[in-house]
């Protein structure tokens, strides 16, 4: 189905190239690949390689590499997308009515995903990096869940890298414990299989979090794509109507979200609004929307750190988009236990120093957190906090807070 997305590429900005690279050999065929959204530079002293983190595709990188471009004219900058992306049917962008499309979404065969852990992700990722390094020296920058994999990339082969950052991430602490890593553990969301029943068969091989099944996330993209060409025309909103970017936003801004990790402080609604009971229920305070009298549920930009419009119109395209919707079960499991997959991994030094960056609204407020010194002992490291931002703000904030960050870490390793 990606096929879809490459025969598309031409279509993008000039400024952007969307291209296949080659993958581990787990008898897929052309599921057998990584992808990655290049900005390319003509003649780069570095390259960015991003991976993104926990459902994440490759435009959570969009505004963030907008940034970098300006400031730096000799960083070409990849947005990684792991394999999994490729399972996702984007033929409904091409449509009139996408939403209509995903609204009655067929599945593919998911079985793949059983097979797709961290092995196959660091191998995919090492080729990735081998083909970004025919370029230039690569910076390795892991955001959320990314940041583990890049750290456990790093541990692997961090001789190929030319630097590491961790952006609003770390490896968990502790690790799951053996018993739950091949037996499986109980969450609050219900049980949670464990490798043993992955390699049977048994259990949803792709991690559907509670409001966020591969058809939320599809819709997610095919709102925000619509509000992004039409943001002001007016749509059923429950009993109420709203604009398409009010409609849009009201799912991920943080002050209407029910998830907090996937939220952006976008602006406000203008309505009417009310307590949300599910959030009440998680301890925390979420509004609801009811709608002014009469009129429709706009939208409002109130300054906040991320820009609405400007995070709608990267948020989706038809080649790709913010979300992989089809995350493999297994590769969560195993980044969360990694120490029993049988690979050897562990804590190194490093030959160049290490940033990381947190979110004061994200997962990693405070400095300590990251473990710096127990990950990557005798080695350099910096972590800056940034305040105000939310775990995704981090990369979508307007002003290029970020951007500044990763280009002064560059030049002090001696790159543009």
């Amino acid at each position: 189905m990606r096929a879809l997305a490459l025969l598309l590429s031409a279509s993008l900005a000039m400024a952007q190239e969307y291209i296949p690279l080659p993958g581990a050999d787990t008898g897929q065929g052309p599921l057998d690949r990584s992808y990655a959204l290049i900005y390319p530079a003509e003649r780069p002293r570095a390259v960015l390689l991003l991976v993104p983190g926990l459902l994440g595709g490759s435009t959570n990188f969009a505004l963030l590499a907008e940034h970098l471009g300006r400031l730096g004219p000799d960083l070409e900058v990849w947005a990684w997308e792991r394999r999994a992306n490729g399972l996702e049917d984007r033929r409904g962008f091409l449509l009139e009515d996408p939403l209509a499309y995903y609204r009655s979404m067929a599945e593919p065969d998911l079985s793949p995903l059983r097979h797709w852990g961290l092995e196959v992700h660091l191998k995919d990722l090492d080729l990735a990096v081998d083909a970004a390094r025919r370029r230039a020296p690569v910076v390795l920058v892991g955001h959320s869940l990314g940041a583990s994999l890049a750290t456990l990339y790093a541990w692997a082969q961090g001789e190929k890298l030319a630097g590491l950052v961790l952006l609003d991430g770390s490896l968990p602490d502790p690790p799951l414990s053996r018993e739950a890593f091949w037996e499986g553990t109980t969450t609050p969301f219900g049980p949670l299989p464990g490798l043993r029943a992955l390699l049977l068969g048994q259990g949803d091989p792709a991690f559907r979090p509670p409001f966020l099944s591969p058809r939320d996330l599809a819709l997610a993209e095919a709102e925000a794509f619509l509000a992004a060409r039409r943001p002001l025309e007016p749509v059923p909103f429950g009993p109420y109507r709203a604009t398409r970017e009010a409609r849009a936003l009201l799912r991920v801004d943080d002050h209407y979200s029910l998830l907090p990790v996937f939220s952006v402080s976008v602006g406000r609604a203008w309505a009417r609004e009310g307590l949300n009971l599910l959030g009440l229920l998680q301890g925390r305070v979420v509004h609801t929307v009811r709608g002014p009298r009469g009129r429709v549920v706009e939208w409002r930009d109130t300054g906040e750190a991320t820009d609405p419009r400007e995070f709608l119109r990267t948020f989706a395209l038809p080649e790709m988009g913010f979300s992989e919707w089809y995350f493999p079960y297994r590769l969560l499991l195993e980044v969360a236990g990694y120490p029993h997959t049988g690979l050897g991994l562990g804590p190194k030094a490093l030959p160049y120093p290490v940033l990381a960056l947190g979110a004061a609204r994200g997962l990693i407020p405070e400095a300590q957190a990251f473990r710096l010194k127990s990950l990557f002992p005798d080695t350099q490291a910096r972590v800056e906090i940034l305040k105000g931002l939310t775990h995704l703000d981090l990369l979508t904030e307007r002003e290029g807070r970020t951007a500044r960050i990763l280009l002064a870490y560059l030049q002090g390793l001696g790159l543009p």
